[in-house]
């Protein structure tokens, strides 16, 4: 290999890194989602919630499968474990703040408006959110906290579970730790 090979790839390399930390991950976020089945109250939560933080853009994409839901109830259970597909529910919004990881703030709240994408299906909904600064001792992040309703008429998730309610009450708290 000669000296431009060399050099091209050590230049590429860095620039993965560079852009490598522009974006905040995790696949273990934490969602709780609350409704009515048979007009019982049925509780589901998963810590696999993948979220996404660009830091330039400030846009958070969240990719849930819904077969990694643990519910209170054993038929629905059941009927998430049964199916062979995945059930894939994305969402994506932008934080109307610009600089909530690089100070000390106070609680910012604002309604954020998420696209979300289901079996095919878009639609939009807003959310209540939080963003709160946490001290870490040297280092600093932010709690992005959220709730919201989604219709249910909007996922086709009435064909699914029969006897779901009209709405489905979500929320969702995730740390983010500050771009260094």
């Amino acid at each position: 290999m000669n000296i431009k090979h060399c050099f091209l790839i050590i230049l590429l390399v860095s620039y993965y890194k560079v852009n490598a930390q522009k974006v905040y991950t995790t696949e273990e976020g934490h969602i709780m989602m609350m409704t009515l089945v048979d007009n019982k109250p049925v509780k589901a939560e998963s810590h696999k919630l993948a979220l996404y933080l660009d830091y330039d853009s400030k846009v958070v994409n969240g990719v849930l499968d819904l077969k990694t839901l643990s519910t209170d109830s054993p038929k629905i259970n059941a009927l998430l474990e049964q199916r062979e597909d995945p059930l894939i529910l994305r969402f994506t919004g932008t934080i109307p703040s610009q600089d909530f990881l690089s100070k000390r703030h106070d609680p910012i709240n604002f309604n954020w408006l998420i696209d979300v994408t289901y079996q095919g299906k878009s639609f939009k909904s807003q959310f209540k959110a939080t963003i709160t600064h946490i001290e870490q001792g040297v280092s600093m992040s932010c709690l992005i906290s959220a709730t919201g309703q989604l219709l249910v008429s909007n996922t086709g998730l009435d064909s699914l579970i029969k006897g779901i309610d009209d709405t489905i009450e979500v929320q969702f708290a995730q740390l983010v730790l500050r771009l260094e």
